[in-house]
């Protein structure tokens, strides 16, 4: 799959209040994969850093299997892992989730000893629309910046939040020669994307950076760029008809995605349902693609029948637009 405009007609979400006014290609943030996929243990590598620059310069994202913070500056994108340590990413890296733009004919300001929430309200004043993707950059000097990353996993993934628990690293560097790329999204959808600014860092050496969690700027230039429609590139048509299962369903899709391979009985008892219920559910599921059955348990080592998920189903068909199916999320 590739991020190009002709082939990113996977699904675009557009807020309501702008649903009259026309919008072009150019005016568009392009995001691989769901968020609540990724935030659900997603961690799988569905694409290629070389097709997501399709999308943009300026952008963010993670690796395969969650390896570091992915920050593209200028066009090149760097990783920094949970050391803190930067590196150039090779264009055939596989990354899960990133989303890019082109931050064209921004408005800039300068600031000046500055918190971060006050950085925050600077971007809501140079914008002044609450509903629109912006894009920002922060460059200059800072007083400290504290900064994270999570260690790589290994499957069965766990949910992000589990793994923010236990594997998150953080590392303060004080002062902070560099820049911070990233987004400020709306709030316009139930898990498509993650509202808030989000940026990730690259010291001006480039030799180190990371997420950001806290900063306070000393003296940096923030620039910002509005756009007013998300096209999300789904990697394959499994992932659409996966969205077209009801949410009952979709539920038992996400206890095998966060857990790995699991009995009916230990599917029903995480979701509270009966096991007949379950079963039927997973045979629903089965029938279409979207799980398998482990008769001989998992590896065929014995045991109990288990189901595991199966991210893209064979021989996959829907006859509804993406974008309607992302409605009903």
């Amino acid at each position: 799959m590739s991020l190009d405009a002709p082939l990113v007609a996977a699904a675009t979400l557009r807020r309501e209040a702008l649903a009259d006014l026309d919008s072009v290609i150019d005016d568009a943030t392009y995001q691989l994969q769901l968020a609540h996929v990724l935030l659900d243990g997603g961690y799988d590598g569905v694409a290629t850093i070389g097709e997501a620059l399709e999308g943009g310069d300026h952008g963010l994202g993670t690796l395969d299997r969650l390896d570091g913070e992915l920050v593209i500056v200028d066009g090149v994108p760097w990783q920094i892992d949970f050391r803190g340590v930067a590196t150039i990413v090779a264009p055939e890296a596989p990354t899960p989730f990133v989303i890019v733009s082109t931050l064209d004919r921004p408005t800039s300001r300068r600031m000046r000893d500055c918190s971060l929430d006050q950085l925050s309200s600077a971007i809501e004043e140079l914008v002044d629309d609450a509903g629109a993707v912006v894009a920002v950059r922060v460059e200059g000097t800072f007083q400290r910046v504290l900064l994270r990353s999570v260690r790589p996993q290994e499957p069965p993934y766990r949910p992000y939040s589990e793994v923010v628990l236990t594997d998150e690293v953080r590392w303060e560097l004080a002062p902070f020669d560099g820049v911070f790329i990233g987004f400020r999204f709306p709030d316009i959808s139930g898990g498509d994307i993650i509202p808030g600014l989000h940026l990730h860092g690259l010291s001006g050496d480039q030799s180190t950076g990371g997420h950001n969690y806290e900063l306070h700027v000393t003296d940096a230039v923030v620039s910002v760029g509005v756009s007013h429609e998300i096209i999300v590139a789904l990697p394959d048509r499994g992932m659409v008809d996966l969205l077209e299962t009801p949410q009952s369903l979709r539920v038992v899709q996400r206890v095998l995605l966060r857990r790995g391979p699991r009995t009916a009985q230990e599917v029903a008892g995480a979701l509270t349902i009966s096991p007949e219920e379950a079963l039927r559910r997973l045979e629903w599921l089965a029938d279409r693609g979207y799980v398998e059955e482990l008769a001989g348990g998992v590896a065929g080592l014995g045991g109990n029948t288990r189901w595991r998920m199966r991210v893209a189903p064979k021989n996959a068909r829907t006859g509804r637009r993406p974008s309607d199916l992302l409605t009903d999320l």
